[in-house]
């Protein structure tokens, strides 16, 4: 997985989440695992290319590696080599190894069928044959072109990834503080039913409008408080309210309510982003709910938001 270098963080962790590998390996900006998962270039929201392994060798034992695979295994129709952060070798010099390797060669250097990568780290080179690359209409979904538009939703990758990050592969996801339902564009996309809640009405007519601009089916919202959902939840993901003009003491309030009935309600995993002006760990302190990741991300220079992993202490995922 070529993860985007804008957080690699949690680039990362989104595939992982997905994958729950029993090991991986992380070169810089590229993650290194085995799985069996299909259709995670759909999913993916910061993951720029994904590729079939194919081996990982010192510098120094490069030319004898390529030299020992068996590249017709993967050869399809024509190919292409492409080398990253490496100086030293040429593209045509390991290309011509593979030609001699393969019957009926033939080089493609505008749309191959088999594209070959080498990535250079200081010590070792990892190669691999692209599989996908991954193409969304992010941009296209921003808030700003919805009909119902609300100034503090997310961006959809970011959205995108929040629902990721839950590790969901099928089913149901809520949000509890639901808005205008950016969250829940996402989930509906990647075929996850979602359910959102939130204590104005306003906010439900905008989601409603948005899911179906969206033809988002299958999908439940509810007039409810977040503060006292009563039913058990298995996977919750939210952007909690804020106002950079509302008294922190009072979101401060309504964040220690919601994460106390979370403690009683949640089965699995939730996932919630904090504004970066609350300290989330002194309100996580006394609660039975574990952190199992956290990441900071950048929004603009007076805001930063922190999305936290939580899952219940007598509980982990297998």
């Amino acid at each position: 997985f070529l993860l985007s270098k804008e957080n690699v963080c949690l680039a990362k962790e989104e595939v992982l989440a997905l994958t729950n590998p029993k090991r991986f390996e992380l070169f810089d900006n590229l993650l290194i695992l085995e799985t069996n998962k299909k259709n995670l270039h759909y999913r993916l929201a910061y993951t720029k290319k994904t590729y079939r392994f194919l081996f990982n060798s010192k510098q120094r034992d490069l030319i004898r590696s390529i030299s020992d695979f068996p590249w017709q295994s993967i050869y399809r129709k024509d190919f292409c080599v492409r080398i990253h952060n490496n100086p030293f070798f040429q593209e045509k010099d390991i290309a011509s190894y593979i030609w001699t390797s393969v019957k009926n060669p033939r080089v493609n250097l505008t749309n191959p069928s088999t594209l070959i990568e080498f990535f250079f780290t200081k010590q070792r080179c990892i190669c691999g044959v692209l599989l996908h690359t991954l193409k969304h209409n992010f941009e296209r979904r921003k808030p700003h072109l919805r009909p119902g538009l609300h100034p503090t939703s997310l961006h959809p990758k970011l959205a995108r990834c929040l629902v990721n990050l839950l590790g969901v592969q099928r089913g149901t996801i809520i949000d509890p503080f639901c808005g205008s339902g950016g969250i829940l564009i996402e989930a509906g996309l990647i075929g996850l039913k979602p359910v959102g809640y939130d204590i104005e009405q306003d906010m439900l007519n905008m989601a409603k409008a948005n899911l179906d601009h969206y033809k988002i089916k299958d999908y439940k919202l509810m007039r409810r408080d977040a503060t006292k959902i009563a039913t058990r939840i298995s996977y919750l993901v939210t952007d909690l309210p804020y106002g950079l003009n509302t008294k922190k003491q009072d979101l401060k309030k309504l964040y220690s309510s919601f994460l106390k009935n979370l403690e009683k309600i949640l089965v699995k995993r939730a996932v919630v982003v904090f504004p970066n002006f609350i300290n989330y760990k002194s309100l996580l302190k006394e609660i039975c709910l574990k952190i199992r990741a956290e990441f900071t991300y950048y929004i603009h220079k007076s805001l930063s938001k922190r999305i936290v992993v939580l899952e219940p202490k007598w509980k982990s995922l297998p």
